[in-house]
């Protein structure tokens, strides 16, 4: 275990929260994941004695370093830390989910800024060089009316340049909503998510648990999920304006963390980018176009991550239509 994300880790497993719902009522979705990708058990992670009941599975998650490469399980393990601060100290405090999505990214950040040292020694041991892993974020919101009807409210840029890894660079589209055993999704709202993503893997929902007796993981469920698009279509059938979605469906999604590692190691998630620029564009472009009069709106916050180079930033005070700051990494390709 990562002793800098003890303290919060040892929270999740004390009091059942985080991962410990969503692995509870689906036990095999971990497994499956944590089976494919561990690398660092002589005798095979299937085969620990904890791995049979929910609580030793998480525990093992937390504590083994099953993928492989060391700073990509570094950088997962630290989206975990950021979701248990967010909500052991943020959802409790029932904000709206723009604050709430304020909160999740600022945790992120943190987290993977104490964990800068720790990547240096894994880079030089395993590439003899210094790789890090970076975050910074930048806020593209124009205020809170335009996202009520259509729109998305979170987005990030995925950069994966490490020496024995493809080069890769991706883009998710969330949509933010509170959940408390169920929530209304805006039918316009979700007919934009689906044709603003070139792919729907690339859009989803990320669901904040307010529900103080469970707090579960923020959780991501793709536009694309069978019984979501069923939902829709009966819902636009019927002509009505919304429709509901409980937590047990919400379930059928992975928690944000997995999700975005899922992104990076998987063909099937995500939209797929030349380059760092042409994915920063395919956010700047929605702004725009919106402001034409076009349906393709974003209005929110936009993490850009990088599992290997340091990310770069200058202050540009002309921007306030799309962020005040100028984002790029070096020698981008």
């Amino acid at each position: 275990m990562i002793t800098k994300f003890q303290d919060e880790f040892f929270w999740m497993l004390k009091e059942s929260k985080g991962y410990y719902p969503w692995v509870k009522d689906r036990p095999y979705e971990l497994r499956n994941f944590m089976d494919n990708y561990f690398g660092h058990c002589d005798c095979g992670f299937h085969r620990h004695d904890q791995y049979r009941n929910v609580y030793g599975t998480i525990k093992l998650l937390l504590n083994e370093g099953f993928l492989v490469n060391e700073i990509i399980d570094l950088f997962f393990k630290s989206l975990i830390r950021a979701e248990i601060r967010f909500i052991s100290r943020y959802v409790p405090q029932r904000s709206n989910e723009e604050r709430l999505t304020g909160n999740l990214v600022s945790e992120i950040d943190n987290s993977i800024h104490l964990v800068k040292d720790e990547c240096y020694k894994f880079s030089m041991n395993l590439y003899n060089e210094n790789k890090c892993i970076d975050f910074i974020y930048t806020d593209m919101s124009r205020g809170g009316k335009v996202e009520k009807e259509t729109g998305a409210d979170l987005g990030f840029i995925l950069v994966l340049d490490l020496p024995d890894y493809p080069y890769t660079v991706k883009t998710l589209t969330l949509q933010a909503k509170n959940i408390r055993r169920s929530t209304q999704i805006n039918r316009m709202q979700y007919e934009t998510m689906t044709r603003i993503c070139k792919d729907h893997g690339s859009c989803a929902y990320l669901f904040y648990d307010t529900d103080l007796n469970v707090l579960t993981s923020p959780m991501v469920l793709r536009t694309d999920d069978h019984n979501f698009e069923t939902k829709y279509n009966d819902c636009k059938e019927r002509g009505n304006k919304s429709f509901s979605v409980n937590i047990d469906e919400v379930y059928r999604g992975q928690p944000l963390s997995l999700f975005i590692l899922s992104c990076l190691l998987y063909d099937t998630c995500g939209t797929t980018h030349s380059s760092f620029d042409s994915a920063m564009k395919y956010f700047t472009d929605a702004i725009f176009q919106s402001n034409k009069g076009e349906d393709y709106i974003f209005n929110g916050r936009v993490g850009v991550v990088s599992l290997g180079k340091k990310i770069q930033y200058l202050i540009n005070e002309t921007k306030n239509d799309v962020g005040g700051l100028d984002i790029f990494l070096p020698k981008d390709k």
